[in-house]
């Protein structure tokens, strides 16, 4: 007799159905997306050049011709001030530049017509003393030998006639220089005296100058420090522009995130103000100081992880975008 074995219906099902489960759960498994490397949102700031106009020389602001917020150009005048120390300067050396003038063209031309005929009628009359005071010598001199004059008489008339021949080359010497003018020297030393007063008011007129101030350069008007009636000291700012036209964001971006910058690449930013996205080349990168540093990443090797300032610069002006505005980058 032979026995026959008989199948279990119900095993067979319930072992169908895990089977088939296994297969989608591997299935599924298998069709899972691979998890996507971690991005992080990174947030800068717009800036532009600023440029602090201040005054060589101390001076009260007398004028502002301008307000924030309005728009200069090069050469304007933005500011005037008021110096009188600078004016009683001026006046000084202008007087002293007329008074050098007047000494040298006194020496270029010489002595006048008036000053000449009378040194000329000194010098006749140091002449005639002297032919005077030698007769006198001559016959005191005959009389002395006759001893007709006692001896301190001739002396006194010698010592006249050695007076009166003094004086003579005196009065020579007088026309002579009168006549011939003053010496190359002389003149040199006048003109020298000339440059140098002319050269004061130069430096006065430079620094007379500093009392208007003008726009260096095309610009807009930031910040107003110093008001009309306020002392502006040497060096202080009066008023701040800003450069629109060197627009550029920096960002503070950790090191381990740099692979993905390179100086020159082009990137897309955010900006919230403009409601888009404004390209912009990476135009430097530059380590930050110790303050920035991030935390070890490793307890026994104690490295940090340095932060580096990204600059990045658009290719051209961008419509609305003005520093203080926020731009944010993806990596």
């Amino acid at each position: 007799m032979t026995s026959r074995r008989r199948s279990n219906p119900i095993g067979s099902r319930v072992s169908a159905g895990m089977l088939a489960l296994a297969g989608l759960f591997l299935a599924g498994a298998c069709s899972e997306p691979a998890p996507q490397p971690e991005r992080r949102l990174i947030t800068g700031l717009v800036n532009a050049t600023e440029i602090d106009l201040a005054s060589k020389v101390p001076g009260r602001v007398s004028e502002l011709t301008v307000r924030e917020g309005d728009r200069v150009t090069k050469g304007q005048v933005l500011a005037r001030l008021e110096s009188h120390e600078i004016e009683a300067k001026l006046t000084q050396v202008n007087a002293a530049i007329g008074a050098a003038d007047a000494r040298l063209a006194l020496a270029r031309k010489g002595a006048r017509d008036e000053e000449k005929r009378a040194v000329g009628k000194q010098l006749d009359a140091a002449r005639h003393q002297v032919d005077l005071t030698r007769k006198m010598y001559d016959r005191v001199a005959s009389l002395v030998e006759k001893q007709a004059v006692p001896r301190s008489k001739f002396d006194e008339v010698l010592f006249k006639y050695e007076v009166s021949r003094d004086q003579l080359a005196m009065a020579e010497a007088r026309y002579q220089m009168v006549q011939n003018g003053a010496r190359d020297e002389e003149i040199q030393a006048l003109e020298a005296l000339v440059a140098q007063a002319r050269g004061t008011l130069d430096e006065i007129e430079a620094y007379r100058s500093e009392t208007e101030q003008r726009a260096p350069l095309d610009a807009e008007v930031s910040k107003i420090i110093v008001n009309v009636g306020e002392l502006a000291a040497t060096g202080y700012p009066i008023l701040t522009l800003v450069d629109l036209s060197t627009l550029w964001a920096s960002f503070a971006v950790r090191e381990d995130l740099l692979t993905a910058v390179h100086v020159g690449d082009m990137l897309e930013l955010e900006v919230p103000a403009l409601g888009r996205t404004v390209p912009m080349r990476v135009d430097r990168l530059a380590v930050l100081g110790d303050f920035a540093t991030w935390k070890a990443t490793s307890d026994k090797d104690r490295f940090d992880l340095k932060s580096f300032e990204v600059k990045v610069r658009p290719e051209g002006p961008v419509e609305g975008l003005r520093p203080g505005m926020t731009v944010r980058l993806v990596l």
